[in-house]
């Protein structure tokens, strides 16, 4: 018994399992037929026959006395024959059951402790669920080691994004109340671009730590990315919570600004992003972030823009950009929106552009003169422009991102322009 291993030391139960579900079946089978032959044997074949002597013997007295005719006799008889006859064949029906229960008892008896083993070693399994179980035993090693912190290994298994996904989603399927598990499946949904799963895990995880503060940022980072920078009842609530706690918490002010600002209440945003800027005016300049400090004067302009003056009474050009639905679900949150109005036959640069961080869509852009690149050559100068709009992820106006169809637009045109992001853009 020693030298067996730990898979032959496993399928000894199972099978000893299947032989006593198949000696249950069997038992089940042959109970009911117990003394069965004592009651539809020969016994009931001599009884029949005893039977239909002592009528045979009344009906030849009758006969023989003149108590029925000829006619009446043969009549008799050829019943008392017939059910002589069907006596026999119930008799022979009978004696054959038993033998029939017999060999479907035998045939269980074999086919139960069979299947059990081969069900226990995957024979009807689904190869594609056979293989996920395997991925998930071959991952579980690093997944209990990202689950207990600690760093990937250069020696760790090769596996793609999907199969560490569908191995955490065992594990949460296996382990409901297991926080970690659910914050790493919310990490790696969003890794994937799949905003919607994200935020169902990672609501899950909240759930479970509700005084993790890291747990409940990522929450409210993937709300805003999915819902194109909006917040949600329940980012809004753990991100007043965490600023209960943490008054300074740079982070969660800088997500309150964003979120608050594409809900449309300005108010809450410029009191979140002016506190974050004081606070970042206080850390020594070698900390500094230029590009950090850029984006949070952007917001906060964005937002004072709206308050102070809704509309431009310069504006030459205004236009209303939405986003396909497609592209609106990949958008990140620290993306850009740029406005382009080139001539229409001439140099490819614009003579205006203005660009300021996503909103809530449909969002309403104005150009003016202020916005030309050349003081020498004003938007105003040019009766008829083509107006372009684009996003791009990186926050330069040539990085990649989207981009929607050029319209061609005459000055003094009181309409609004509508522009589509509908088509990926290119770096150039």
């Amino acid at each position: 018994m020693m030298g067996l291993s730990a898979e032959y030391m496993t399928l000894a139960p199972m099978v000893l399992v299947g032989v006593l579900l198949a000696l249950a079946t069997t038992f089940c089978l042959l109970w009911p037929l117990r003394g069965g032959l004592a009651v539809t044997g020969r016994s009931v074949q001599a009884l029949s026959k005893q039977i239909y002597h002592e009528r045979l013997a009344e009906l030849n007295a009758d006969h023989m006395a003149s108590r029925i005719t000829a006619d009446t006799y043969a009549a008799l008889k050829l019943e008392l024959d017939r059910g002589l006859l069907a006596d026999n064949q119930h008799v022979a029906e009978q004696g054959l059951r038993p033998m029939r229960v017999g060999v479907l008892a035998l045939v269980l008896l074999l086919l139960v402790p069979a299947a059990s083993v081969a069900l226990w070693l995957g024979a009807f399994i689904h190869p594609g669920l056979a293989s996920n179980v395997h991925n998930a035993e071959r991952l579980a090693p690093t997944i209990d080691a990202l689950l207990a912190g600690e760093a990937m290994s250069a020696q760790g298994p090769d596996a793609s994004l999907p199969d560490f996904m569908r191995a955490l989603q065992r594990r949460v399927q296996a382990e409901p109340f297991n926080g970690e598990a659910w914050l790493t499946l919310g990490l790696g949904f969003m890794q994937a671009r799949e905003l919607g799963p994200a935020r169902e895990a990672l609501a899950r995880a909240v759930e479970l730590n509700p005084n993790d503060i890291q747990v409940a940022m990522t929450y409210v980072q993937a709300a805003i990315m999915s819902q194109q920078g909006a917040m949600d009842s329940l980012a809004a609530n753990l991100l007043n919570g965490i600023l209960q706690r943490e008054p300074n918490h740079q982070g969660a002010l800088l997500m309150l600004g964003m979120g608050s600002l594409r809900a449309g209440d300005n108010a809450t945003a410029i009191a979140a992003l002016t506190k974050l800027q004081a606070l970042r005016a206080e850390r020594p300049m070698a900390d500094a972030d230029s590009a950090a400090d850029q984006r949070i004067d952007a917001l906060l302009a964005q937002a004072g823009a709206t308050v102070d003056s809704p509309a431009d009474s310069n504006a030459l050009y205004q236009m209303q950009v939405s986003v396909a639905p497609d592209i609106a679900r990949e958008i990140p949150a620290d993306a850009t929106l740029f406005i382009f109005a080139r001539e229409p036959a001439g140099l490819p640069m614009p003579i205006a552009a203005v660009g300021q961080p996503i909103g809530q869509f449909p969002m309403r852009v104005t150009l003016t003169d202020r916005h030309s690149l050349n003081s020498a050559r004003p938007l105003s100068a040019f009766a008829e422009v083509i107006i372009s709009a684009k996003i791009s992820t990186t926050g330069d106006a040539t990085g990649p991102g989207w981009q929607a169809v050029a319209v061609p637009v005459q000055q003094g045109s009181d309409q609004v322009v509508r522009l589509r992001i509908s088509e990926a853009a290119t770096a150039r």
